[in-house]
Protein backbone atom coordinates (compact mmCIF):
# COMPACT_ATOMS: atom_id res chain seq x y z
CA UNK A 1 0.00 0.00 0.00
CA UNK A 2 1.30 3.44 -0.89
CA UNK A 3 1.84 5.90 1.93
CA UNK A 4 -0.84 8.64 1.55
CA UNK A 5 1.65 11.27 2.76
CA UNK A 6 4.16 10.53 0.01
CA UNK A 7 2.87 13.27 -2.30
CA UNK A 8 3.11 15.88 0.44
CA UNK A 9 6.62 14.70 1.37
CA UNK A 10 7.61 14.62 -2.28
CA UNK A 11 6.44 18.20 -2.83
CA UNK A 12 8.28 19.39 0.28
CA UNK A 13 11.45 17.47 -0.66
CA UNK A 14 11.36 18.91 -4.17
CA UNK A 15 11.04 22.44 -2.81
CA UNK A 16 13.93 21.88 -0.39
CA UNK A 17 16.10 20.40 -3.14
CA UNK A 18 15.34 23.43 -5.32
CA UNK A 19 16.45 25.70 -2.46
CA UNK A 20 19.67 23.72 -2.02
CA UNK A 21 20.30 23.78 -5.76
CA UNK A 22 20.22 27.57 -5.65
CA UNK A 23 22.53 27.88 -2.62
CA UNK A 24 25.08 25.11 -3.21
CA UNK A 25 26.55 26.44 -6.46
CA UNK A 26 27.73 29.51 -4.58
CA UNK A 27 29.73 27.27 -2.26
CA UNK A 28 30.93 24.93 -5.01
CA UNK A 29 31.73 27.71 -7.44
CA UNK A 30 34.04 29.44 -4.99
CA UNK A 31 36.42 26.50 -4.83
CA UNK A 32 36.27 25.92 -8.56
CA UNK A 33 36.86 29.57 -9.42
CA UNK A 34 40.15 29.44 -7.56
CA UNK A 35 41.19 26.16 -9.18
CA UNK A 36 39.94 26.70 -12.75
CA UNK A 37 37.74 23.61 -12.63
CA UNK A 38 34.01 23.32 -13.15
CA UNK A 39 32.03 21.81 -10.24
CA UNK A 40 31.49 18.61 -12.28
CA UNK A 41 35.22 18.27 -12.93
CA UNK A 42 35.96 18.69 -9.23
CA UNK A 43 33.36 16.08 -8.29
CA UNK A 44 34.76 13.64 -10.85
CA UNK A 45 38.33 14.14 -9.58
CA UNK A 46 37.25 13.54 -5.98
CA UNK A 47 35.38 10.40 -7.03
CA UNK A 48 38.44 9.05 -8.83
CA UNK A 49 40.63 9.84 -5.85
CA UNK A 50 38.29 7.89 -3.59
CA UNK A 51 37.65 4.93 -5.93
CA UNK A 52 40.97 4.53 -7.65
CA UNK A 53 41.18 3.61 -11.35
CA UNK A 54 37.67 3.28 -12.75
CA UNK A 55 36.37 2.26 -16.14
CA UNK A 56 34.49 4.78 -18.26
CA UNK A 57 31.52 2.40 -18.14
CA UNK A 58 31.46 2.52 -14.33
CA UNK A 59 31.81 6.30 -14.40
CA UNK A 60 28.81 6.55 -16.74
CA UNK A 61 26.73 4.61 -14.21
CA UNK A 62 27.77 6.96 -11.40
CA UNK A 63 27.52 10.17 -13.43
CA UNK A 64 24.33 9.92 -15.45
CA UNK A 65 23.93 12.15 -18.45
CA UNK A 66 25.07 12.16 -22.02
CA UNK A 67 27.99 9.87 -22.79
CA UNK A 68 29.59 12.63 -24.81
CA UNK A 69 29.47 14.96 -21.81
CA UNK A 70 31.35 12.51 -19.58
CA UNK A 71 33.83 11.77 -22.37
CA UNK A 72 34.45 15.50 -22.83
CA UNK A 73 34.84 15.95 -19.07
CA UNK A 74 37.38 13.13 -18.83
CA UNK A 75 39.12 14.36 -21.98
CA UNK A 76 39.55 17.88 -20.59
CA UNK A 77 40.86 16.54 -17.28
CA UNK A 78 43.32 14.33 -19.20
CA UNK A 79 44.53 17.29 -21.31
CA UNK A 80 45.08 19.25 -18.09
CA UNK A 81 47.09 16.34 -16.68
CA UNK A 82 44.65 15.62 -13.82
CA UNK A 83 43.66 12.14 -15.00
CA UNK A 84 45.16 9.47 -17.19
CA UNK A 85 43.21 7.24 -19.58
CA UNK A 86 44.52 3.77 -20.37
CA UNK A 87 42.99 0.79 -22.12
CA UNK A 88 42.68 -2.28 -19.91
CA UNK A 89 45.35 -4.79 -21.06
CA UNK A 90 42.94 -7.74 -20.83
CA UNK A 91 40.24 -5.93 -22.82
CA UNK A 92 41.51 -2.99 -24.89
CA UNK A 93 37.93 -1.79 -25.48
CA UNK A 94 37.67 -0.95 -21.78
CA UNK A 95 39.20 2.43 -20.94
CA UNK A 96 40.32 2.96 -17.36
CA UNK A 97 40.53 6.46 -15.89
CA UNK A 98 42.87 7.19 -12.98
CA UNK A 99 43.71 10.36 -11.10
CA UNK A 100 47.31 11.56 -11.46
CA UNK A 101 49.58 13.15 -8.85
CA UNK A 102 48.66 16.53 -10.35
CA UNK A 103 44.98 15.64 -10.00
CA UNK A 104 45.48 14.67 -6.34
CA UNK A 105 47.20 18.00 -5.72
CA UNK A 106 44.23 19.79 -7.33
CA UNK A 107 41.77 17.88 -5.12
CA UNK A 108 43.80 18.87 -2.05
CA UNK A 109 43.81 22.50 -3.17
CA UNK A 110 40.03 22.37 -3.66
CA UNK A 111 39.57 20.87 -0.20
CA UNK A 112 41.57 23.70 1.36
CA UNK A 113 39.55 26.33 -0.47
CA UNK A 114 36.26 24.63 0.46
CA UNK A 115 37.35 24.28 4.08
CA UNK A 116 37.95 28.04 4.25
CA UNK A 117 34.62 28.71 2.55
CA UNK A 118 32.88 26.47 5.08
CA UNK A 119 34.75 28.19 7.91
CA UNK A 120 33.42 31.55 6.69
CA UNK A 121 29.87 30.15 6.67
CA UNK A 122 30.12 28.54 10.11
CA UNK A 123 31.69 31.61 11.70
CA UNK A 124 28.58 33.59 10.82
CA UNK A 125 26.37 31.16 12.79
CA UNK A 126 25.90 30.64 16.51
CA UNK A 127 27.58 27.57 17.97
CA UNK A 128 24.14 25.94 18.31
CA UNK A 129 23.41 26.56 14.62
CA UNK A 130 26.88 25.28 13.73
CA UNK A 131 26.06 22.02 15.52
CA UNK A 132 22.63 21.89 13.84
CA UNK A 133 24.04 22.32 10.34
CA UNK A 134 26.71 19.66 10.90
CA UNK A 135 24.12 17.23 12.31
CA UNK A 136 21.74 17.99 9.45
CA UNK A 137 24.46 17.32 6.86
CA UNK A 138 25.36 14.04 8.60
CA UNK A 139 21.72 12.98 8.42
CA UNK A 140 21.34 14.04 4.78
CA UNK A 141 24.54 12.22 3.78
CA UNK A 142 23.44 9.05 5.57
CA UNK A 143 19.94 9.05 4.13
CA UNK A 144 21.03 9.85 0.58
CA UNK A 145 23.65 7.11 0.88
CA UNK A 146 20.96 4.62 1.86
CA UNK A 147 18.66 5.81 -0.93
CA UNK A 148 21.44 5.57 -3.52
CA UNK A 149 22.29 2.03 -2.37
CA UNK A 150 18.61 1.00 -2.56
CA UNK A 151 18.28 2.42 -6.08
CA UNK A 152 21.51 0.70 -7.16
CA UNK A 153 20.34 -2.64 -5.73
CA UNK A 154 16.95 -2.30 -7.46
CA UNK A 155 18.69 -1.56 -10.79
CA UNK A 156 20.85 -4.68 -10.40
CA UNK A 157 17.75 -6.82 -9.84
CA UNK A 158 16.08 -5.55 -13.04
Amino acid sequence: MTDPMIEQRLNHLSALMDQMALVMPRLMRSSCDETDLTPHQGILLRALEERGPTSLTELRQSFPGAQSTLSELVGRLARLGFVQKKPLPADRRTVMVAITARGRAMVEQQRKVMRERHRNVLEKLSSEDQDRIVQAMETVAELFGRAAAAVQNAEKEE
